[in-house]
């Protein structure tokens, strides 16, 4: 499998369909339609429920850590004292 590396840009709302047009010609390029399209989404939140939705995915990205082995899950008494 060929290794890649990502690159996130910053680019302006009136130059983003002129670039992703530019983009999508480069053959060695994968864009990821549905990280791209979960990204406008978070764009659109208020500013509090993205701190909501930031959390979820932290809490998500945690999940995958400890089915991976990476770190060790918390017991009941550990997680009620967090609250």
């Amino acid at each position: 499998m060929l290794k890649m590396k990502q690159v996130v840009l910053n680019i302006p709302d009136n130059e983003y369909q002129f670039f992703m047009k530019v983009i999508k010609n480069f053959p060695f390029v994968k864009i990821d339609e549905k990280k791209n399209k979960l990204l406008e989404q978070e764009e659109k939140l208020s500013a509090s429920k993205r701190k909501i939705w930031g959390k979820i995915k932290e809490g998500l990205t945690e999940v995958e850590l400890i089915e991976q082995g990476e770190i060790r899950e918390k017991t009941a008494k550990e997680f009620l004292s967090e609250l």
